[in-house]
């Protein structure tokens, strides 16, 4: 849980830098005769930044299906299973996951 805090407080950290870089070079603080290629060189400071926005999203998203196949996988796998195989079913659940709610 306090992983997905980390996260997501990251995750608003690197996003305000964002827009306070956003806001300085296209709405006014930078000279308005830069060249496209000035323009360009402005971002390159934020690309490491712009890198672990991308990261976290990707943490995220994987801790949120890891979740999502262990909701499955508890709920709703004895439904794909053949009848003479759910014991073989709810052993590998116990293996994997201990003692869940079920």
């Amino acid at each position: 849980m306090f992983e997905i805090i980390g996260y997501i407080g990251f995750f608003a950290f690197v996003m305000s830098f964002i827009i306070f870089q956003y806001s300085m070079m296209f709405l006014g603080s930078y000279r308005k005769d830069l060249k496209p290629i000035e323009k360009i060189i402005g971002w390159v400071p934020m690309l490491p930044f712009i890198l672990m926005f991308l990261l976290t999203i990707y943490y995220l998203i994987e801790i949120f299906l890891q979740k999502l196949n262990k909701w499955f996988e508890i709920n709703w796998g004895w439904f794909f299973i053949n009848g003479r195989k759910r014991d073989a079913w709810s052993k590998y659940l116990r293996e994997k996951y201990g003692d869940y709610d079920k």
